[in-house]
């Protein structure tokens, strides 16, 4: 649950970055990465059922998925097909929000060249285009939601107030009432 704007923010951010994923997939004539059962296999298939960054072996049941290019408000990787590789939980969990060209050179060893060719050709093969700037759209987004949402909940936390007071107000009524009976 949000606890702060920054939160809140941050989960409209997300949104904003998957819908924003599904439109451009679309718009590559690409059905938005879901991801459903063909798009997960699809995936293990072009990494050959192996891990993008470590090379083990992953099956669609212990598969996890990586934004090569992370979903939060610095990076705005989408959630769209060439952004998104398979990886065992133990990188993905490892990984984090780390650049994927950092993380590749600490898992994948004597086969780096070859993981990191392996990448760039799925980048590629799905024509997505890691320089996309929406940096602007996404600054203003954060900063409109964050208002909006402290507005609201100013509005109705000083609705709740009344309601307490009224509440404690009748409270008192009926206890001065009961004394004097």
């Amino acid at each position: 649950m949000a606890r702060s704007k920054s939160d809140i923010s941050n989960s409209a951010i997300r949104i904003f970055l998957q819908d924003v994923g599904k439109f451009y997939d679309q718009e590559r004539g690409y059905e938005p990465f879901g991801p459903k059962v063909g798009q997960k296999d699809e995936l293990l298939e072009f990494f050959n059922h192996q891990c993008c960054f470590c090379g083990s072996a992953i099956e669609r049941k212990s598969l996890s998925q990586d934004h090569l290019i992370p979903m939060n408000k610095s990076s705005l990787g989408l959630h769209a097909w060439g952004n998104v590789v398979p990886c065992c939980s133990n990188c993905n969990n490892e990984k984090q929000q780390k650049p994927w060209e950092d993380f590749i050179k600490k898992k994948a060893g004597t086969f780096l060249e070859d993981r990191t060719e392996r990448i760039n050709d799925f980048v590629k093969s799905k024509s997505y285009d890691p320089s996309l700037n929406l940096h602007e759209y996404a600054d203003n987004l954060y900063e409109d939601i964050g208002e909006v949402a402290m507005t609201l909940i100013n509005l109705r936390y000083k609705q709740a107030e009344g309601g307490i007071k009224q509440l404690l107000a009748n409270s008192c009524t009926i206890k001065k009432e009961v004394k004097y009976l």
